[in-house]
């Protein structure tokens, strides 16, 4: 019997997740670029409320996973470092430029590149070596600079459900609950998206 370190377990699982998420975009049509075309030129909100549906469903995967002791997500580096808004915007404008430029997501390259299509294999590099250069590269001393990052005080999470459970006694996996009924309902109401249900399940068919 073949035994995983956890490391070697963690590879694993990201495999398999990386081929899921992979083929649903693929098969979806799954880029934000794209869905912002098709719903600014096109009329269609089809695929950008695909993004509410994926928000939904991630929430309340995560916080369920949580509440089984499956998940640990005080150790998200999304929920252990302080809110900045400043860096949020600041990353928001340059991404929404890049991809404009590009004329492509980080995520459709990718789905793209999975494809076969070559040309998104330059676009991949480039975003892996930008990201590789502000993370811990050359670039890394000037991105703390502008925007100093600080450990949440306590080592307390503070996402949203964490502050309802804290303050209101809410457990958070009743308000994730909650907050991923409204994504995923709201998502559906659209018509085009109602309809149009083999856009996001057609891997079944």
């Amino acid at each position: 019997m073949i035994e995983l370190s956890d490391a070697g377990l963690a590879t694993l699982f990201g495999f398999g997740g990386g081929c899921v998420l992979g083929l649903a975009a693929r098969l979806a049509r799954f880029c934000t670029l794209g869905a912002i075309e098709d719903a600014y030129y096109g009329g269609s909100r089809e695929r950008i409320m695909m993004w509410p549906l994926a928000l939904g469903v991630s929430i309340f995967s995560a916080f369920l996973l949580a509440h089984l002791g499956l998940a640990n997500l005080q150790a998200s580096v999304y929920l252990r470092f302080e809110l900045s808004i400043g860096a949020s915007v600041a990353g928001g404008v340059l991404f929404g430029v890049g991809m404009a430029l590009a004329g492509n997501c980080g995520f459709g390259a990718l789905s793209r590149l999975g494809g076969g299509d070559i040309r998104s294999l330059l676009l991949v590099l480039v975003i892996g070596i930008a990201a590789y250069a502000a993370a811990i590269g050359p670039l890394a001393e000037i991105r703390l600079a502008l925007f100093p990052r600080s450990e949440v005080s306590g080592g307390a999470p503070h996402g949203l459900a964490h502050l309802f459970e804290r303050h209101f006694g809410l457990p958070g996996l009743t308000l994730a609950s909650i907050i991923a009924a409204i994504l995923v309902g709201g998502s559906f109401s659209i018509t085009e998206l109602a309809r149009a249900w083999t856009s996001v399940f057609k891997w079944f068919r």
